[in-house]
C-alpha cells in the first residue's frame, strides 16, 4: 500500500506529474542539490512516515539502503542520466522490495534537484516466488506420480500372460492414478475428500446406486500423496471384488470405512474394507495372478508410500483390509 500524495510544496513539482504518478501508484521524492528534501509523497507503507520539512536521507533509507541510494544520487549530479536501485529486505517477519529510480529534475527551469520514484514491486515478488513454489512442488509431484507409474507397468508384466492382458489391467491402474489426481487438481492441491475419492473409485466399475456398497465414517481430507496411494488401493480391492469376489454376486457385501483417531498424540486416518459374499467364491485364479499384484500393492507400496501399516487377509467368504497412516 502506498500512502496518499500531498499537496504540492514549493513549486518542487508540476500537479500534473503529481497526478500521473498517484495514479501510476508511484510514489515521490524531490530532493536539492543541497541534500533538502522539498517534497516526499506515496511511498510504500515499509518507508517511515515522515514529511518533507524532516526528511533526511538517514531517515528516510536508514542504515540499510543509505549507502547505496547517496551512490546513485551522486551518479545523477555527476552527469549520469539515471539510476535504477533495488531495495530490498528479508526478515523473519517481513519481505518488502521497491524499484528506486533516480534522475536530475529541473526546478522551475533553473535549479537542479534530484527526482526519485518508488516502485513497490513487493506484490510480484511474491507472486513470482509463490509461482516458482508451485512449480517446484508440481515437478516434484510428477516425478513421484511418474515413479509410480514405471512400478506399476513393471508390476502388472510380471503378472501377465499376454500383452492384451497387461494393457487392460495397466490401464485400469491408470485411469484410477489419473480419477485421483483430478481430485487434487481440483482442490488446488489441497488432497481429496475420502467420500469423494472412494465415489469415483466405485463408479468405475459399478452404479452410483448399487445398495452392496456401505461407505461410512469420517470424511477426511486426504493429502495429495494420501490420496493417490488409497485410490490405487480402493482400485485393487474393487477390481477384485467384482472379478472374483463378492460384488461378482448379487448377495455379496462390502462395508468400506475411515475414521480418525488418535495415537499417543498422533492423529492416524484408519481405512477398513470389509467384504462378504455367501456364496461360494474361486479364488484360484486370483491366488496366481492378480493377488501378486494387488496384495503388493495393498501391504506393501501403499502402506510404504503412506508411512503407514496395513493388515490383508483372505478367506472363502469374507476380505478383511486395513490401512492405517498418519494424516499429514
Amino acid at each position: 500500500m502506498s500512502r496518499p500524495l500531498p499537496q504540492e510544496t514549493s513549486g518542487a513539482i508540476s500537479p500534473l506529474l503529481l497526478a500521473a504518478l498517484k495514479s501510476a501508484e508511484v510514489g515521490v521524492a524531490v530532493k536539492d542539490t543541497e541534500g533538502g528534501y522539498l517534497h516526499i509523497g506515496g511511498l510504500p507503507d515499509y518507508f517511515p512516515p515522515i514529511g518533507s520539512i524532516d526528511a533526511t536521507d538517514e531517515l528516510l533509507f536508514g542504515a540499510e539502503w543509505l549507502e547505496e541510494v547517496q551512490s546513485a544520487q551522486r551518479a545523477v549530479l555527476g552527469g549520469q542520466d539515471k539510476v535504477s536501485v533495488n531495495l530490498t529486505r528479508t526478515t523473519n517477519s517481513e519481505f518488502c522490495s521497491c524499484e528506486c529510480t533516480l534522475q536530475r529534475y529541473q526546478l522551475n527551469g533553473s535549479k537542479p534537484a534530484i527526482l526519485i520514484t518508488f516502485v513497490d514491486l513487493t506484490p510480484e515478488r511474491k507472486r513470482e516466488d509463490a509461482l516458482k513454489a508451485l512449480l517446484r512442488e508440481l515437478s516434484h509431484r510428477s516425478k513421484n506420480l511418474l515413479a509410480i507409474v514405471q512400478s506399476i507397468a513393471a508390476q502388472t508384466a510380471r503378472t501377465s500372460e499376454n500383452l492384451e492382458l497387461f494393457l487392460t489391467k495397466f490401464r485400469g491402474r491408470i485411469a484410477a492414478l489419473s480419477s485421483a489426481q483430478d481430485l487434487v487438481t481440483d482442490s488446488n492441491w489441497r488432497g481429496a475428500n475420502f467420500s469423494e475419492l472412494a465415489a469415483r473409485q466405485f463408479a468405475r466399475y459399478l452404479d452410483a446406486d448399487d445398495e452392496r456398497i456401505q461407505v461410512v465414517g469420517d470424511d477426511l481430507l486426504l493429502s495429495p500423496n494420501g490420496a493417490t496411494h488409497v485410490g490405487l488401493a480402493l482400485h485393487e480391492l474393487i477390481v477384485n471384488a467384482t472379478t472374483y469376489g463378492a460384488l461378482a454376486h448379487d448377495d455379496g457385501r462390502i462395508v468400506l470405512s475411515c475414521r480418525l483417531i488418535e495415537e499417543n498424540g498422533e492423529m492416524f486416518a484408519d481405512m477398513r474394507w470389509k467384504e462378504s459374499s455367501t456364496s461360494s467364491v474361486n479364488r484360484e485364479d486370483q491366488e496366481s495372478t492378480d493377488r501378486r499384484f494387488g496384495s503388493t500393492v495393498l501391504e506393501r507400496v501403499v502402506p510404504a508410500a503412506m508411512e503407514g501399516e496395513a493388515w490383508y487377509a483372505i478367506a472363502p467368504h469374507h476380505i478383511d483390509y486395513q490401512l492405517r497412516f498418519p494424516l499429514q
